[in-house]
């Protein structure tokens, strides 16, 4: 039986998401599907995954091959370019997918610049909207919830950032 649940996470948060994930699959549900925000379990409790994520632009049957080769199942993808990857949880001998930190760096950077773009596009937008102002309340509404967007962005892109920081560090 496919149980749903409803779980958002950052692009800045993929370890909470990839610990989430895990702890589900801990407790016998097994993600196999994502949508928008919505997670699709399978329920197995005689099962447990370890599950990572992979921030990639173009995913081709060469690139998943590559990590089922490593050991790491295929199982969804968000928007095309985070991609989920599950393992048996007994199988300790799988590596992460990233065990260096140059290619984290670059996951990371990778992210920045995507969300850079989607951002300059979100305040692009909002331009119409503030030469035609006339103070009606679903304007009002419209632009407090893209600054509350834009605010979120600011958050992301900041906590990106604070950890290319780390491993440039590190």
């Amino acid at each position: 039986m496919a149980i749903r649940k409803f779980r958002l996470f950052l692009a800045s948060g993929l370890e909470k998401e990839e610990q989430w994930l895990t702890a589900m699959s801990a407790k016998g549900l097994h993600m196999t599907k994502y949508k928008l925000g919505f997670y699709t379990f399978e329920e197995d409790k005689n099962k447990a995954f370890v599950y990572q994520i992979d921030f990639q632009r173009l995913a081709t049957d060469d690139y998943i091959q590559l990590y089922e080769d490593a050991g790491w199942n295929y199982v969804d993808h968000s928007i095309g370019l985070f991609h989920y990857f599950r393992t048996d949880a007994s199988n300790e001998a799988v590596p992460k997918i990233y065990s260096d930190y140059e290619s984290v760096m670059e996951t990371y950077k990778g992210m920045i610049r995507f969300y850079l773009i989607i951002f300059a596009f979100l305040l692009l937008s909002q331009v119409g909207a503030l030469l035609t102002w006339k103070g009606y309340a679903l304007q009002i509404f419209t632009t407090a919830f893209a600054g509350a967007v834009v605010v979120l962005y600011i958050y992301m892109l900041i906590a990106l950032k604070r950890k290319i920081n780390f491993y440039k560090r590190s």
